[in-house]
């Protein structure tokens, strides 16, 4: 076992300072010196892990920031033969490329793994580059839809789980395969066997075929080192200046107020964004500001409160003629297969399940530590194609089931009151309590209404047709 440890991390790993670990109830990522959920600190990835990766007990994976041993397509269909076809074509492609040594293993769920090796090692931004090569020469994006695609790993972010070890969902074995033998996933005893066999390339290879210039004048120990020692960073908050960060300052200020003087204006313009954000209205939005006006402290601010509620028209009216958004980038959202079991397992009707994945998907990007949010039934009905009225009766029922909980309903405006309205919206919480996982195989959205497709990345259709009743599955997939 010794050596076949040995051959893998000289294969695989280039640090063992940021990995992640399969349990059978999901993925965990680890990063050395950070603290784990018992306020421990992480250690660095062990031989022991490793060993408990070739007993099936748990799975392994790996990350590299910015250069690494290996690369890897990974091929992600649900349905087999397509997965096959697609194996076979990348096989194909880097066999007439002159890339023969090329292995591919079983992923043990959905697809395979085609890993090219390096004695030299390759930089990620070289090996995205050729991946991309392959992807176009093999003309497979033309294929690809939101759940059966080839990614590129290995990243900092995107992890691969190690050969020689156990899917722990599926059960099965990710063995090495060969094209000549149909892609049969060999044995325990033949994939340690096959390992020994494995040969590496210089990346000159792979710079060659895109015709660049080897950029890199650093030597392998170098450059191993360096992985070593920023394997364990974990940048601060206060250096994501993004719309994340933004979120989470309006999300303290609408929780915990005003703290210092001279700050009420811009306050008012953040959290009006992020209401704005959130998907109130114009008359929605500048009556939240106008409660949470009332609720300060008089020592935070030096205007009169009429001023303040003055101000607060003007800020709310400029937002929505002048369209002020929170500028940043998108992020992407991950949906567990644990999270959605959870909605399927908990909502009966095909409607109840759309509303409770949109309010999921809301959730990860505007609720608070506390897990509440806001989320309009306009906003909601948008997110899912019902009408409002339908959203009204599925949310009264979500809340009876115990599926969320209405946090604050029926809220009233403070002091003054805008525009005849005197509802405040909804206040909510998903009481949602699975393990989370946070692996590469989860579906990643930005969008609140692709139920469908989440369903299909995570289910067969076979599967999906014993899971859902009839008319729900012809509504919702067919």
């Amino acid at each position: 076992m010794k050596n076949v440890i040995k051959q893998l991390s000289d294969l695989y790993i280039i640090q063992r300072g940021h990995y992640l670990i399969q349990y059978p109830f999901g993925y965990k990522q680890y990063t050395q010196g950070s603290e784990d959920a018992k306020g421990n600190k992480v250690k660095p990835l062990m031989d022991w892990q490793f060993e408990k990766h070739l007993e099936g007990i748990m799975t392994v994976g790996t990350f590299s920031k910015f250069f690494s041993k290996f690369m890897t397509f990974d091929v992600d269909f649900h349905n087999a033969h397509q997965a096959k076809w697609v194996t076979y074509k990348i096989s194909d492609v880097l066999d007439n490329l002159g890339i023969n040594e090329h292995y591919i293993s079983f992923s043990g769920n959905k697809g395979y793994h085609i890993d090219i090796f390096f004695e030299d090692l390759i930089s990620i931004e070289q090996a995205k580059k050729f991946f991309n090569f392959v992807i176009n020469y093999a003309d497979l994006p033309s294929v690809f839809d939101a759940g059966n695609k080839v990614e590129f790993r290995v990243t900092d972010k995107l992890g691969v789980k190690l050969p020689l070890g156990k899917h722990q969902l599926s059960g099965n074995y990710c063995g090495f395969c060969k094209v000549e033998d149909g892609l049969r996933v060999m044995d325990e005893i033949e994939s340690q066997e096959y390992l020994f066999t494995i040969k590496k390339i210089q990346r000159q290879q792979v710079l060659d075929i895109l015709d660049m210039e080897d950029e890199i004048d650093f030597d392998s120990e170098t450059i191993i080192k360096t992985e070593k020692a920023i394997s364990s960073y974990v940048a601060p908050d206060n250096h994501a200046q993004s719309e994340d960060y933004s979120i989470s300052r309006a999300i303290d200020l609408l929780q915990n107020g005003l703290k210092i003087q001279g700050s009420r204006h811009n306050s008012v313009l953040l959290i009006g964004m992020y209401l704005k954000y959130s998907g109130l209205d114009e008359e929605e939005c500048n009556q939240e500001l106008h409660s949470w006006m009332d609720q300060q402290n008089t020592e935070s601010y030096s205007s009169s409160l009429e001023e303040c509620h003055k101000d607060i028209d003007q800020v709310v009216k400029d937002i929505f003629e002048r369209n002020y958004n929170l500028a940043a980038t998108n992020k992407d959202l991950t949906v567990s297969i644990n999270e959605i079991k959870w909605i399927m397992e908990n909502c009966p009707d095909k409607n109840q399940k759309l509303i409770t994945y949109a309010m999921l998907i809301h959730s990860k990007r505007h609720a608070n530590m506390q897990g509440v949010f806001y989320f309009t039934f306009n906003s909601i009905a948008s997110a899912t194609g019902l009408t409002e009225k339908t959203v009204r009766t599925q949310v009264n029922k979500l809340i009876e089931l115990g599926v969320i909980e209405a946090v604050e309903r029926n809220r009233k405006v403070k002091g003054k009151v805008s525009n005849g309205k005197y509802n405040l919206p909804n206040l909510y919480r998903i009481n949602i309590d699975v393990p989370i996982d946070s692996s590469a195989d989860t579906f990643v959205t930005n969008s609140v209404n692709d139920f469908s497709q989440c369903l299909k990345f995570y289910f067969t259709d076979k599967e999906l047709k014993r899971m859902l009743p009839r008319r729900q599955y012809e509504s919702i997939i067919a």
